[in-house]
């Protein structure tokens, strides 16, 4: 070529190939950057090295990466503080509780308790959780070899009890199966859109969208949208019923789906009803004081329900009860429906208004409440299998 040639030009989808090359290299620079900064910011903890890649119950931190398929739980044998008034235990199967095999010994009969941290015992000790107070109970009675598991994991949906279910607990040959969910449901916004969908995988799996989430949402509210984004601080009613119907959606799919299942396997299923309060977020935004007792659940929703039909609008933990109320109401709509027994913890939250020790994790004497009334119901059908 001659010295003074001109070299030909890019072809213009030369250009553009090249200019998604560069973009692509500088947002793999970015995220590692984001990924090695996060590391040395929190404590050179390997969670944000590995982010996207290792369940949030593995390291410390702000995700919850499924690990498996569709669900998360602890690492085997660990003792850990997640909640806990002192280091809780977790089992050979990565569960709370006691050790256990799978294959079911004779002469045994299986409780298999599934639920959220309320199952789990957030706020409680080990001796306080439920599903233990309901193993001791079995225990102190005379001629039966009855085995309680803890399956309740912090966090977990009806779409993380159903994958659980399916990944492994089914094959635990359980007698009775109790579900203690709603709370997890109603309280995060589901996505509604591709966009909203693909912002959710990016907050699970790309460290540099989770920072700008955190960052502009700390300033901004709930605006970008993450697998366990908030409600925005205020929902106009046409989006808090968008909300609503494909909540109830995924709820029904889920109830009937584990209803199905677990009934095809042969066990019994019993429906614990979740009560939740307002009370908390009303108390921090200073609208009760600290000496205002509770009031009952329903009492609290026909607040909430009247405040959106003068308004059209709520916010603050007004959206997630109004949610939860109309996933209960259809909980209960399915058990009648499929016959199954109810256990109203509802009402003994309500007859006892201490019970609640946040919004929704249950105190170790609510705890043993509601595992009297699990045992009263539970003990006969056990007797006829």
């Amino acid at each position: 070529m001659p010295e003074d040639a001109v070299p030909p030009r890019l072809s213009r989808r030369k250009k553009i190939a090249f200019a998604i090359v560069v973009q692509v290299l500088a947002l793999f620079c970015l995220e590692g950057v984001a990924r090695v900064g996060s590391y040395f910011v929190y404590g050179r903890n390997p969670y944000y090295l590995y982010y996207g890649f290792r369940s949030w119950t593995n390291d410390e931190g702000a995700g919850h990466s499924e690990q498996y398929d569709g669900y998360f739980k602890f690492p085997a044998n660990d003792v850990i503080e997640y909640g806990t008034p002192e280091p809780c235990r977790i089992n050979n199967n990565g569960f709370r509780g006691n050790d256990y095999e799978t294959q079911k010994p004779a002469d045994t009969k299986r409780v298999l308790c599934l639920g959220g941290s309320s199952t789990f015992g957030y706020l409680n000790r080990d001796q306080g959780t439920y599903p233990r107070l309901l193993q001791d109970l079995f225990a102190n009675a005379e001629g039966t070899n009855v085995e309680v598991l803890n399956a309740g994991v912090p966090h977990y949906n009806t779409d993380h009890i159903l994958a659980a279910l399916h990944g492994e607990l089914l094959a635990t040959s359980p007698d009775v199966v109790t579900i203690y969910s709603a709370y997890n449901d109603a309280t995060f916004p589901l996505a509604e859109t591709g966009w909203q969908s693909v912002s959710r995988w990016s907050d699970e799996h790309l460290a540099v969208y989770a920072g700008l989430r955190k960052l502009v949402n700390k300033r901004s509210g709930s605006v970008l949208f993450g697998k366990w984004s908030q409600y925005l601080p205020r929902m106009e009613r046409a989006a808090i019923e968008r909300q609503l119907a494909i909540h109830l959606e995924r709820t029904r799919s889920n109830y009937e789906t584990l209803i199905a299942e677990v009934q095809a396997a042969g066990a019994s299923l019993i429906v614990v009803r979740q009560p939740i309060t307002t009370w908390p977020d009303r108390k921090s935004r200073g609208l009760v004081d600290s000496e205002t007792p509770r009031i009952p659940y329903e009492a609290e929703y026909e607040l909430v329900a009247e405040k959106l039909e003068n308004r059209d609008w709520l916010r603050g933990f007004d959206v997630p009860i109004y949610v939860h109320h109309h996933l209960v109401e259809l909980i209960d709509e399915l058990a009648a429906q499929h016959g199954l027994t109810v256990v109203d913890n509802i009402a003994l939250a309500d007859a006892h208004p201490q019970s609640l020790g946040s919004k929704v994790h249950l105190t170790e004497e609510a705890n043993l409440r509601l595992a009297k009334e699990l045992h009263r119901v539970i003990a006969p059908v056990l007797r006829a299998r």
